[in-house]
């Protein structure tokens, strides 16, 4: 009598990748702003700091209720290389935010969508090598408050840097009217970046790592009835 191989094929673990590919949160997220609906091994997910409410290297900050007008502003918004809005095009495109809070430091956090092209490779790449590293907001507002005297920065005496009464003078940036993009940059003001996380595996690695998994050969052993005890 023939009989199939036992174990070896487990056809059942690529239905289910399937399944769980379709049912992807992020997928659906995503292809809110696709065209066609894209499958999840098309496009490389990345999450950024984009900015917060700390007092950065060009002495400014945004105050909290800003970050929040900008939380509901990104999505959508364009994924550019060193706020070039006139030599390139976007390399990807946000398609969700949220508030992060670690002590005191409350920043914008979104997630930005990257198809898998060919001519994204190395800029996939140089993100999860480590190399494009920090990250940077184009935006617009209204007005640049200062945290001394509160009036209009453009209009009082106190300068950006200088301390005054043990306080060091900055710009809060009040009215934000607009998010433009946000870029990968060599250093940004606020210092913020990528953020490392765990990823999870594409289609084919899985599928390898499944396979020679299911496929290992199965030891069968037994003390020898004869041995003595």
């Amino acid at each position: 009598m023939n009989l199939d191989p036992f174990i070896f094929r487990h056809e059942g673990v690529l239905i289910g990748m399937r399944a769980r590919d379709d049912a992807d949160p992020v997928v659906e997220e995503v292809n809110v702003f696709a065209l066609r609906p894209l499958r999840r091994e098309e496009f490389e997910v990345f999450t950024l700091d984009l900015c917060h409410n700390q007092m950065d290297r060009h002495f400014s900050r945004f105050p909290e209720e800003e970050l929040e007008k900008i939380n509901r502003m990104v999505p959508g918004r364009p994924l550019m290389e060193r706020h070039d809005l006139r030599g390139s095009l976007p390399r990807g495109t946000f398609f969700r935010c949220q508030l992060h809070r670690e002590g005191e430091r409350v920043s914008a956090r979104p997630d930005v969508y990257v198809l898998r092209t060919r001519e994204n490779e190395d800029f996939i790449l140089n993100i999860e090598g480590g190399v494009y590293r920090e990250t940077s907001i184009g935006f617009s507002f209204q007005t640049p408050e200062c945290s001394i005297c509160s009036r209009d920065l453009r209009t009082c005496d106190h300068v950006p840097g200088r301390t005054y009464a043990d306080a060091t003078c900055h710009c809060i940036m009040r009215g934000v009217l607009e998010v433009i993009e946000g870029s990968v940059v060599p250093a940004g003001s606020q210092g913020t970046h990528f953020i490392a996380q765990e990823r999870t595996l594409s289609l084919d690695r899985a599928l390898v790592l499944a396979r020679s998994e299911y496929h290992r050969p199965v030891e069968v052993w037994s003390k020898r009835w004869w041995a003595e005890e």
